[in-house]
């Protein structure tokens, strides 16, 4: 099973939360998987506190009494510390995914430069050696790097389009056959010159 990372413990919380109020058993496993250390230290001290009023006092017989001595049974300090979880977790998920994603790209950046590196020690240099980093990274499941289009650059290409079009008008007719060619992929006829 993979390991779970921050984004998942909040749902795996409310999961053992809803099976703890239905009054089914859950494992006591999953207090280490999905609790840290403090919350884990944390549920064990309000055990031991309930041990210690069991000691003290008899079970109480009507909730009244229940309320008054703060006696829960373990069902519900496992629900009181679990909550108490999923609070933590909910208010750290937005550090918890910009460490995950950091994470990522430190991994990206590692891939990209150990097969960078390989490929200058063989004595490729430049495009060759870009070119071997992104198609590790892609090997590796991170994907292409894709090139972030902004209102600027797409303006600039309007720009440009433009030109090329105002261009293309001013051309005679047998350099607007000779682009047409090249377009299509066509290398243009050599004309026979009488002598």
């Amino acid at each position: 099973m993979p390991k779970l990372n921050a984004t998942h413990i909040p749902e795996r919380l409310r999961e053992v939360i809803e099976q703890l109020e239905r009054g089914e058993e859950v494992e006591a496993k999953k207090n280490k998987t999905l609790l840290n250390a403090h919350q884990q230290k944390a549920l064990d001290d309000a055990w031991n506190k309930q041990q210690a009023l069991r000691k003290k006092h008899k079970p109480p017989k009507t909730e009244e009494e229940k309320q008054k001595l703060d006696w829960k049974d373990k069902r519900e300090v496992r629900i009181e510390i679990f909550k108490q979880a999923l609070q933590e977790a909910n208010g750290n998920a937005v550090d918890d995914i910009k460490g995950l994603q950091r994470q990522r790209e430190a991994k990206a950046n590692r891939i990209y430069m150990d097969a960078w590196s390989d490929a200058v020690g063989k004595g490729k240099g430049g495009t060759q050696a870009k070119s071997a980093g992104n198609i590790a990274l892609v090997k590796a499941g991170f994907g292409r790097p894709v090139a972030v289009v902004n209102e600027r650059d797409k303006e600039i290409r309007k720009l440009e389009q433009q030109i090329l079009e105002q261009i293309e008008d001013g051309l005679s007719d047998e350099e607007r056959e000779h682009l047409e060619w090249l377009r299509e992929g066509k290398k243009p006829a050599k004309k026979i010159k009488k002598v």
